[in-house]
C-alpha cells in the first residue's frame, strides 16, 4: 500500500457505465446531478449531461467521476497499490453490507470494514498524519492524496477449498469461476 486518498474522487468504471448508470439516466435525467457525478470528454472539458443521447451506449466514451463527499461510492478513504487490474481498498457509504454472510457485491474492488483503523495504522511512520489529522481532513471534504512513508505489502488470495486441523476439508461457491474446472471437465463427445 503507496498511498491513500482521503475524500477521493470516484471514476466509474465502464462497466459500471453500462450495466447501471446509463439505464439509471434512462430512468431519471437527474440520476448524475442528484449523486454529484460529473461528465467528462475525453478532452477533459465538462459536459452537460442534458446533452447527451442517453438512448444509445455512446455516453460510455465518457468519464464519469464522482465528487467527494458522502454519497462517493468510496465514502471517504481510497487505499492505493501497485495493481495491473486498477484495483484499489476503499471505505463505503453500505457500512451495512459488512453484516451479510454473502456479499459479493462489488464490482472488483475491496470494500474495508473499520477502515479508519486500518488507515491510521497504514499511517503510523507517515509525519503529520496521526488519527486526528486524519479525521481532521475528513471534515475538509477536500481530495488530499497522501503518499505511505512506508508501504505496506498487501496479497489477496482467492480459495474456494481448503483443509483445516485435523483434516477438515472445507469448500465454497466459485463465485468468480478461477477454479478452472471447465478445464478439469472430461469431454463426453465421441
Amino acid at each position: 500500500i503507496n498511498e491513500i486518498i482521503v475524500n477521493p474522487y470516484w471514476n466509474a468504471p465502464v462497466s459500471i457505465v453500462r450495466k447501471d448508470i446509463i439505464p439509471l439516466m434512462r430512468k431519471d435525467p437527474n440520476y448524475l446531478k442528484d449523486s454529484h457525478i460529473r461528465l467528462f470528454a475525453p478532452d477533459g472539458s465538462e459536459v452537460d449531461p442534458m446533452t447527451i443521447d442517453w438512448s444509445t451506449d455512446d455516453a460510455a466514451k465518457y468519464r464519469f467521476r464522482q465528487d467527494p463527499g458522502n454519497n462517493n461510492a468510496m465514502a471517504s478513504v481510497k487505499i492505493n497499490f501497485p495493481s495491473p487490474d486498477g484495483v484499489y481498498m476503499h471505505d463505503t457509504p453500505q457500512q451495512s453490507l459488512f453484516g451479510k454472510l454473502m456479499r459479493f457485491d462489488s464490482s472488483g474492488c475491496v470494500r474495508v470494514q473499520n477502515v479508519r483503523d486500518l488507515v491510521t495504522w497504514i499511517l503510523r511512520d507517515t509525519p503529520g498524519w496521526d488519527r486526528q489529522h486524519f479525521e481532521a481532513a475528513i471534515k475538509t471534504g477536500e481530495n488530499t492524496p497522501i503518499n505511505v512513508v512506508n508501504p505496506v505489502p498487501v496479497h489477496f488470495l482467492y480459495l474456494s477449498a481448503w483443509s483445516t486441523a485435523p483434516g477438515v476439508v472445507q469448500f465454497r461457491d466459485d463465485i468468480y469461476a478461477l477454479d478452472g474446472a471447465q478445464e478439469l471437465q472430461i469431454s463426453s463427445a465421441q
